[in-house]
């Protein structure tokens, strides 16, 4: 019989981790582990539809202030379904679940995918709001990590942040990094048609960023770089792929500093890979992550990374092989190495090439179903006895 997995999350938009599970879906039989989602945000997001089809039930558990709906709703569902194993994804909000899973006496698995829980709307919230939700996002999260039969993070740098002394003896905690899917690389008049559909030569420069316009992703630095790129090669052009509550913000910026002509707002594509494979550079200078898909995503594309250094980023990124990584606020580094690689194409060529083997060394689709497979097996097995665990060495 297959094992039932329920997974927990805000819900299915396109960030890297939901993109992540629908390719898990994809990559793992159905009659051998089945997974559904439960959704506690106010939407089930745009990429339910997409779930559904490749098999998965769909539910809404909305998190209320006060959290007894959504404490009703999943007890509900854990007594009218069965499930094996829940897999929770929430990070500052992962304790309340947990809490009641075990109540309902299912084993749980916490997956942390950031190094930092801050409100992605924090720009727009009043200091004091700000540090409650930090403040219960802390408590919470590191409820769930004593909690949770296993304890996963998405990266070496994750997985630190809630280990304690004793921790990695304790056979609770494992790094499962994640895995991006390898496309066929564009060909040369491939981009050129490319550039031409956006109004642009040919022959344009184009440096890519793709995420969410949340603070995170540090689009205003992102500007402030593009920008130094810019009054060294004014024929570089940016793309930026993704949404998010920022946008009209990052948006005005661009029209302010008059560089509208070379810069294009994309929105949220399904096509990303194939975007990837025909750009020349990959900028991404965010402020933390947990490990980053989109880096790993541009190095399978034969992308070569220009990015912050962060903890997190270092895993996804092998400074001087597969890309350059600089201080979070070295703005003007990171567009002397955006234009080393515009202008050095075979320096571009030859890390993009490294960054395509060590994805496919690693970080593949199904090198990451396996592992998840590898982690829902020991888990059933660690809540059944302490005789058999896993290693933190487990990736």
């Amino acid at each position: 019989m297959a094992i039932r997995v329920l997974h927990l999350i805000t819900q299915l938009s396109a960030g890297g981790a939901e993109l992540w599970l629908l390719s898990m879906l994809r990559e793992i039989p159905r009659d051998e582990c089945a997974m559904d989602f439960c959704c506690k945000g106010d939407k089930i997001g745009e990429l339910a539809p997409e779930a559904r089809r490749l098999g998965a039930e769909i539910f809404h558990c909305r998190l209320d202030v006060a959290h007894l709906s959504f404490k009703r709703c999943l007890d509900r569902l854990f007594r009218s379904r069965r499930f094996d194993i829940i897999h929770n994804h929430l990070n500052a909000f992962a304790g309340f679940p947990v809490w009641i899973a075990r109540r309902a006496g299912i084993p749980v698995i916490t997956t942390f995918h950031s190094t930092h829980f801050a409100p992605e709307d924090a720009r727009l919230q009043r200091p004091v709001i700000r540090r409650l939700r930090m403040l219960y996002g802390h408590f919470s999260s590191h409820y769930a990590a004593r909690n949770s039969d296993l304890v996963t993070g998405v990266s070496k740098a994750v997985l630190e942040r809630f280990l304690s002394r004793g921790d990695k003896d304790s056979g609770r905690f494992a790094v499962t990094y994640l895995g991006v899917g390898v496309p066929v690389l564009a060909t040369p008049e491939e981009k050129q048609k490319f550039r031409e559909s956006l109004g642009w030569a040919g022959d344009t420069p184009v440096v890519l960023h793709v995420g969410a316009f949340k603070e995170a992703k540090n689009h205003y630095g992102l500007i402030s770089v593009f920008e130094k790129v810019l009054s060294e090669d004014p024929e570089a052009c940016l793309l930026m792929v993704g949404d998010g509550i920022l946008r009209p913000q990052i948006e005005r910026l661009v029209k302010n500093k008059k560089i509208e002509r070379a810069v294009r707002f994309l929105g949220v594509r399904n096509d990303v890979p194939q975007i990837m494979t025909l750009s020349d550079v990959f900028l991404f200078p965010s402020v933390h992550e947990g490990l980053p898909l989109a880096p790993l995503e541009a190095g399978a594309a034969g992308l070569p990374v220009v990015a912050s250094r962060i903890p997190g980023m270092d895993e996804a990124v092998e400074d001087g092989v597969t890309g350059v990584l600089h201080d979070v606020d070295d703005d003007s580094g990171m567009a002397a190495s955006v234009l080393g690689f515009l202008r050095g194409r075979d320096l571009a060529r030859r890390f993009g090439q490294n960054g395509r083997a060590r994805v496919e060394s690693n970080f593949t689709t199904k090198a990451s179903a396996d592992r998840l497979l590898s982690i829902y097996e020991q888990c059933l097995r660690v809540s059944r006895g302490p005789e058999d665990v896993i290693s933190t060495s487990n990736q």
